[in-house]
């Protein structure tokens, strides 16, 4: 084994033909295995690239785009190379863990808005506007590792990035675009195996799982782990436009009053729920009882009967009038049950418990909203 240190690797940063870059400069040379669309699968190198390009990049030649990029950052031309539309200046972090002798270090950056689990169907139909993000892990050992080792050691970091998805309840296990790179030294005698048993296994998983939770952390914002329901809802697709949206196709909009006047009010009021403990607790009582329905997890309820929404399950609705309740009285239940028999816009698209909790947020502010409009015009007395 060699000595390989976070401080060993030199980390440039940067921007090249206009897009920000991270530069990974190894200390040697290493064996790698990548996922890499420029200079994947086995090979070796002492450098890797990430480059973080628009949400909507469509350049008609990428692996091309990044050999001119290599050349004007004067990097070898077998650096193995990552493209990610997360913002690197906030989602690169790097960690390095040292376990029973064994070390490891781990550089990733993580944009987490397109989460999922394996195995499920994109949900870029049934909840749009979902951001593109990439989850780019580079893992090194200092564990010399035969082929199979290396392809070991892909499945122990793909089994740490989705722990710490888990630890930091992000609903899925990865992302749709994810790319990995394992290193390794070149000289010794080679593993056979990387996997969560083994100390240099352990020591991966522990530097993956701590450099991308700190990553996560940083993409959430400041409040790291206890982010509040609009970021919650943010992740599965549902936006303050999309929510807006909802209201202006109910038609309840008094002509004579200020569109853009009203809905600064209704996202300020937005703002102030997504403060309380209450509010948060209960949309995070339905989002997870969706997460759960949606993989056949609740009791009595199998994947396929719970997307119809059966007239059985009330506990949706029982949320949704709770939530309306602890808002504003009866007035915003009423409201709420506007929203949630005519789901307009976005309401159509999802699932049994997310569509009550978003039509009861909705329309427990709104009435709330037309109660003051309405006060203040002297039209409630």
């Amino acid at each position: 084994m060699v000595d390989m240190r976070l401080s060993e690797i030199r980390i440039d940063r940067g921007t090249v033909d206009g897009y920000r870059y991270v530069a990974i400069r190894l200390p040697r040379r290493m064996r790698t295995f990548a996922s890499t669309i420029l200079n994947g699968g086995l090979g070796e190198t002492d450098s890797v690239l990430m480059v973080q390009v628009p949400l909507h990049y469509d350049h008609a030649a990428p692996v091309e785009h990044l050999r001119t990029m290599l050349r004007e950052l004067r990097l070898p031309e077998d650096t193995a190379c990552f493209m990610t539309a997360a913002e690197l200046d906030k989602a690169f972090c790097a960690k390095g863990v040292e376990h029973n002798g064994s070390q490891a270090v781990a550089l990733v950056s993580a944009g987490i808005s397109n989460s999922i689990r394996a195995g499920e169907a994109s949900r870029e139909g049934s909840v749009p506007h979902r951001q593109v993000g990439t989850i780019n892990i580079v893992a090194v050992t200092d564990r010399p590792l035969a082929d199979c080792g290396l392809a070991n050691a892909i499945m122990t970091i793909t089994e740490a990035k989705a722990a710490a998805l888990q630890d930091h309840q992000i609903p899925g296990t990865g992302t749709t675009s994810d790319a990995v790179l394992i290193a390794c030294p070149l000289e010794g005698e080679r593993c056979l195996w990387s996997g969560t048993g083994s100390d240099h296994g352990i020591a991966l998983a522990m530097a993956v799982r701590s450099a991308l939770g700190e990553s996560i952390v940083n993409w959430k914002g400041a409040n790291g782990n206890s982010v509040p329901f609009l970021r919650h809802l943010a992740i599965r697709g549902v936006t303050f436009d999309d929510m807006w949206a909802a209201v202006k196709e109910m038609d309840a909009l008094d002509p004579a009053w200020d569109e853009a006047r009203v809905r600064r009010m209704f996202e300020a009021k937005l703002e102030g729920l997504a403060k309380d403990i209450n509010v948060n607790a209960l949309l995070t009582a339905a989002l997870v009882l969706e997460d759960k329905g949606r993989y056949g997890q609740l009791y009595g309820l199998d994947e396929a009967k719970f997307q119809e929404d059966p007239v059985h399950l009330l506990a949706d609705e029982l949320l949704g009038i709770a939530l309306a309740e602890y808002i504003g009285g009866s007035k915003c239940v009423f409201e709420y049950t506007r929203y949630d028999k005519r789901k307009p816009g976005i309401l159509a698209t999802l699932g049994p418990f997310m569509d009550d909790i978003v039509a009861s947020l909705i329309g427990a502010t709104m009435s709330v909203i037309y109660s003051e409009l309405l006060e203040g015009e002297g039209r409630l007395s």
